[in-house]
C-alpha cells in the first residue's frame, strides 16, 4: 500500500524542488548567461526535459529560482524594535540558504534576466520593505537598507572581506546594528 509521501504528486513536488534548489546553485555559480539547463538537471539528477514540463524553460527557471530566494518576510516579520541586531544576526549567520546575490550580479549579463531580476527585486523586497518601514520618507529608507546590506553581502559573498568572514567582528556588527535600526527608527 502506498503511503502518502510515495504518490505521485509528492515525486513531482520533490522533483521540481530538486530542480528549483540545483537552479539556484547553479545560476548563483555561474549567472544565467553561463549556466545551462545540462548543468541544472545534472545537479539535480533528473532528465531535462522536466525543466520544460515544471518550469517552461530555463528564463522561467531562473525567474523561479530567483524568486524563492528572495523572502522579505525575513525583515517585514521582524518586532521594529529590535530590527537591528534580529537583521544583523539573520544576515551574519549562515541558514543553508542560497543567496540571491550573487544571481542578482550574474543576472546583469543577460537582457532577460536582468529585467527579471530588477523586477523581482523592487516587488518581493524594495516595495514591501517600504510598505513596512512606513512614512513620507519610506522608500529612501528602503533604498538606504538595500545599500548598506547590498555592501555585507557583496564583501562577504562576492568579494570576499575578512572582517565579513565567519564570524563577523564584534565592533562591525555593533555597527551594522545602529546602521539598521537608524534606518528602520528613521
Amino acid at each position: 500500500m502506498a503511503t502518502k509521501l510515495d504518490t505521485p504528486g509528492r515525486d513531482a513536488d520533490r522533483t521540481r524542488a530538486a530542480i528549483l534548489f540545483a537552479a539556484q546553485q547553479i545560476f548563483a555559480e555561474k549567472g544565467f548567461a553561463a549556466a545551462t539547463v545540462r548543468d541544472i538537471t545534472a545537479r539535480a539528477g533528473v532528465n531535462q526535459s522536466l525543466v520544460s514540463r515544471y518550469f517552461g524553460g530555463k528564463l522561467k527557471l531562473f525567474e523561479a529560482a530567483l524568486d524563492a530566494t528572495l523572502n522579505t518576510r525575513l525583515m517585514t516579520d521582524l518586532p521594529k524594535m529590535e530590527f537591528g541586531k534580529r537583521i544583523v544576526a539573520s544576515f551574519a549567520d549562515e541558514d543553508g540558504r542560497v543567496s540571491p546575490l550573487p544571481m542578482l550580479f550574474r543576472a546583469a549579463a543577460d537582457d532577460e534576466a536582468r529585467a527579471i531580476a530588477q523586477r523581482l527585486l523592487r516587488e518581493r523586497v524594495f516595495e514591501p520593505l517600504q510598505q513596512w518601514i512606513g512614512g513620507a520618507d519610506a522608500s529612501v529608507r528602503a533604498a538606504r537598507f538595500m545599500m548598506v546590506s547590498l555592501g555585507f553581502f557583496a564583501y562577504r559573498d562576492q568579494l570576499p572581506l575578512a572582517e565579513f568572514g565567519g564570524r563577523v567582528d564584534p565592533d562591525l556588527r555593533r555597527w551594522l546594528e545602529r546602521e539598521f535600526q537608524a534606518i528602520v527608527d528613521g
